[in-house]
């Protein structure tokens, strides 16, 4: 496993970009774009194309069969990792990397449960990208030195977990008791960050991560499933 940022020296040899197509799933249109024209100048690839959200993304899905998605984890209100489930029906999966802004632990864990190949943050470059790519379509997984360690730490716990408790809710953190109760009254995300005096995209990462311990994949389920356990009750 490597990590950007690391103390490692060592000249790597040159590098080599596969011959694949290439989807690069952002939201920030700018970003997007000046990166598909810097791939499409460096990079021997057969074709580089843009989605800004999980629509027009899938709408590219059955031409990334063996190629290689650039995907970003928050698309203003969605999760760049709901596109998981068709690229894993494609007869050979893309390899994925996670190019994201977000460097906390548990959406990091969220995108390694669901299969991705890298994560890599925005602010380490083009070069690093570029190596973080290569790499991970050779089978070598990159992740962000930074939250290493906390998301072994998540991973191995949820290993050793066992058995579910009773309610999901005994397994949750204050604040994702906190953000869970708001949800459960009704409350917008937007509204949660600002009550929560946190980031729009701390309260997605929270509910990312509500979702996979309750088992569900919709607020809707989820707030249904705290319902269950007692929560607003």
């Amino acid at each position: 496993m490597n990590h950007p940022g690391g103390a490692t020296t060592a000249t790597r040899p040159p590098m080599t970009w596969p011959n694949v197509d290439i989807l690069i799933v952002d939201d920030h249109q700018i970003f997007a774009e000046a990166l598909a024209i810097r791939l499409e100048a460096e990079a021997p690839v057969r074709a580089v194309r843009v989605a800004p959200n999980l629509s027009d993304a899938r709408a590219h899905v059955q031409t990334l069969a063996g190629g290689l998605v650039l995907l970003d984890y928050d698309l203003g209100d969605e999760c760049g990792l709901d596109l998981m489930d068709e690229l894993d029906r494609l007869e050979e999966r893309p390899t994925v990397v996670v190019v994201s802004g977000n460097p906390e632990p548990d959406a990091i864990v969220s995108g390694l449960q669901r299969g991705i190949d890298a994560w890599m943050l925005k602010s380490d470059g083009y070069q690093a990208l570029a190596e973080v790519c290569i790499d991970a379509c050779q089978r070598v997984m990159t992740l962000p030195h930074r939250s290493l360690r906390e998301v072994v730490d998540r991973l191995v716990a949820a290993a050793r977990g066992g058995a579910a408790p009773a309610s999901f809710l005994q397994n949750l953190t204050r604040r994702e008791l906190e953000v869970l109760g708001l949800l459960v009254a009704g409350v917008s995300r937007d509204d949660i960050a600002a009550q929560l005096f946190v980031s729009p995209h701390t309260v997605r990462t929270h509910v990312q991560h509500l979702h996979e311990r309750a088992g569900v994949h919709s607020t809707v389920a989820l707030v249904a499933r705290a319902r269950e356990a007692g929560l607003g009750s």
